[in-house]
């Protein structure tokens, strides 16, 4: 792998410093970029670029065998959004809530996924997502119904990873899954405990200057294999495809870098089951749908369609010398197509 050591994301000369990385990036440090065919580092056209073609989310997530969770604060320059969603395995339920709101105002970012902060504050909707080097703390509280407060134990070996966006663009990722976490989430008077050792956790930092049009697979979760080793993975097609990729998985901490991926389901009906298959064979994976969530917004001028089904992984994954084998691994698989 070609590892970057710098904490900038923009390099010396302008451009993004594109590579994996031994640790996230620590400042976006934008004033630096230069637009691709050109000297210039200021001017009408950086600023509009910057201003409302930059793309910034933040998403952390919880798995384990009663419920999958997910929460988001998202601001993409003209627009911020957040949302939460609690599926209940137990019961094949989802409750979600979700805003959105014009100007990307309402979704502050400050720092990075290493050191920062995401927050969302509008009526009685709070989401506070704290970023320290070795862990995250949401605190989370919407229309006197949802309350979670989760604590997330950084890996020390996360994917962090620059790619080209076209000619132009880039886009930069910090995910980390299979993660521990602990806390509590609690939904119209039911009370979930999250516990270190039942649980894993799944992280989604992204900064990027994206395509105008953008469509990704992703699959992300955890839990532990056969022999009780802790698994993660993060899965990934469509996006972060050029020159590297940010196709991983987790053995107890220890990330393995895999090739690029395969995702095979139906277009038809989304809830059958999901094969996702690695170009070098490390990864051969089931995934069994339990529920979904799913939307369908187009305003012509944006758009976003995607599918997100809950539940259940199996299957082989190797390193080429070591197999670990998983029977329930719970997730999520993601079809997303954005014209943003």
């Amino acid at each position: 792998m070609n590892i970057k050591e710098e904490g900038n994301l923009i390099g010396p000369e302008g451009r993004p410093l594109f590579g994996i990385r031994r640790s996230p990036v620590e400042s976006f440090n934008l004033s630096d970029f230069r637009i691709y065919g050109t000297g210039k580092k200021e001017g009408l056209v950086k600023n509009l670029i910057t201003r409302f073609r930059i793309k910034r989310w933040q998403y952390l997530g919880v798995c384990n065998d009663e419920v999958i969770f997910g929460a988001a604060i998202v601001n993409l320059g003209y627009m911020s959004s957040i949302f939460t969603y609690i599926f209940d395995r137990r019961k094949g339920v989802i409750k979600q809530i979700e805003t959105i709101l014009p100007s990307g105002k309402a979704a502050l970012f400050t720092g990075s996924s290493r050191n920062g902060s995401a927050s969302f504050k509008k009526r009685n909707r709070t989401l506070e997502f704290t970023n320290q080097p070795g862990n995250i703390h949401a605190k989370i509280s919407a229309d006197g119904k949802l309350q979670a407060e989760l604590s997330f134990i950084k890996s020390e070996e996360p994917l962090c990873c620059t790619t080209r966006v076209g000619l132009g663009g880039f886009n930069y990722t910090h995910k980390e899954a299979g993660i521990p976490v602990r806390g509590f989430i609690s939904i119209d008077g039911k009370r979930w405990e999250i516990s270190e050792k039942e649980s894993s956790g799944v992280i989604d930092y992204t900064f990027g200057y994206l395509a105008r049009i953008t469509f990704w697979n992703w699959a992300a979760g955890g839990g532990f294999d056969l022999s009780g080793n802790r698994i993660g993975f993060n899965l990934v097609q469509g996006v972060n495809e050029t020159g590297f990729t940010e196709n991983v998985f987790w053995i107890n901490g220890r990330m393995i870098k895999t090739d690029v991926l395969d995702f095979r389901y139906s277009d038809l009906d989304l809830l059958k089951p999901w094969e996702i298959i690695s170009n070098d064979g490390k990864i051969s994976l089931l995934f069994y749908p339990e529920g979904e969530r799913a939307a369908d917004i187009n305003t012509g001028l944006i758009a976003s369609r995607f599918h997100q089904p809950f539940g259940r992984f199996e299957g082989r994954l190797t390193d080429g010398n070591d197999s670990w084998q998983l029977k329930n691994v719970t997730g999520f698989t993601e079809e997303h197509y954005a014209k943003w």
